[in-house]
């Protein structure tokens, strides 16, 4: 479909790996209406991929339990909607353990 407000991804990147997570958020983009808003909930570890523990933790279960998973840092995601034509890529704290990572259309 197409002409979306909002779409969200609840805490599905780090089971598709890098490769298909590029390729959903372009999909997604092409869904949403300019001025959409994308809303990814996801594990997310620091550039270095030294903290936080529980992301960190969830990767190993990622390596050991599927094909392609991972965590991803903010900045990796980030690059990822800029290359899928969003902007404003940003945090926002929510509860639970990870944070939702928020980006609009233009």
């Amino acid at each position: 479909g197409e002409g979306y407000d909002i779409a969200i991804l609840g805490h599905i990147l780090h089971s598709e790996g890098e490769d298909r997570s590029r390729k959903l958020l372009k999909k997604t983009a092409n869904a949403l209406k300019p001025g959409g808003t994308i809303a990814i909930g996801e594990w997310l570890v620091n550039d270095e991929r030294t903290e936080p523990l529980n992301g960190l933790m969830f990767a190993v279960n990622m390596l050991v339990n599927t094909e392609r998973g991972d965590t991803f840092s903010f900045n990796e995601i980030k690059r990822w909607l800029e290359e899928a034509g969003f902007k404003n890529a940003r945090t926002l704290e929510a509860p639970g353990p990870s944070p939702l990572v928020l980006a609009t259309k233009p």
